[in-house]
């Protein structure tokens, strides 16, 4: 039944993205070209390799913790961090569906998350390439407030990490967020000892009800 219930939803949103305008042909890579020595070659390899790993299926399964900024062990500026400036908007709660502007303009995105388990980690989740008029004309669908957000994303320790530092209302928020190629490995992961505390199970944190509550009390 979830299975019929999620080609409904993807039919559903190709329908009204059709009535927008057409799809772009290709997808938009996110990631800018960077000059690179052997070292950091090593490091785009293992960035990509685990990517495809973690996207092998359609099921997203990702902890988060909340962090302070000043804590954090790794190097933002390093030449193999990708950083992305992310604003993200819903155009439905219920089931979720947002779409993402990427580096002011560069490229969008749209994605469709179902199926979110009690323990807040594992959901359903599609990812579609959309073009600057699909993006604006669903744009006035919106629904709560717009995030605002910086992306750090890089390999590190075995594993694809993303630091989202927060700004406007979210101001003084950040996260570390890790996707898992599979639950044995989450389950296995120990939480740093630098982080604040894990999020994943608290609704509270999840950027669709930050952006109808904003940042919850401590």
């Amino acid at each position: 039944m979830k299975r019929i219930w999620k080609e409904i939803l993807i039919c559903s949103t190709a329908i009204l993205l059709s009535a927008c305008t057409s799809r772009p042909e290709t997808p938009v890579n996110h990631q800018e070209e960077q000059t690179k020595d052997s070292s950091e070659e090593t490091a785009s390899e293992s960035y990509d390799e685990r990517i495809t790993e973690i996207l092998a299926d359609s099921q997203e399964i990702e902890r988060k913790w909340l962090i302070r900024p000043e804590d954090i062990p790794y190097d933002l500026n390093a030449p193999d961090v990708y950083q992305y400036d992310i604003q993200q908007t819903y155009i439905s709660f219920d089931p979720e569906i947002r779409i993402r502007n990427y580096n002011y303009d560069s490229s969008y995105e749209l994605t469709i998350k179902t199926n979110l388990s009690y323990d807040g980690l594992v959901r359903d989740e599609v990812n579609m390439e959309i073009n600057s008029e699909e993006y604006y004309n669903l744009l006035q669908k919106k629904e709560g407030n717009t995030i605002h957000k910086t992306r750090y994303q890089f390999y590190a320790d075995h594993q694809l990490i993303a630091i989202d530092i927060f700004h406007g209302d979210l101001e003084g928020l950040a996260y570390m967020e890790i996707e898992f190629a599979n639950i044995t490995e989450s389950d296995n992961f120990p939480t740093p000892d630098w982080v604040i505390y894990d999020v994943t199970d608290d609704i509270q944190y999840k950027n669709g009800h930050l952006a109808r509550y904003g940042i919850p009390e401590l």
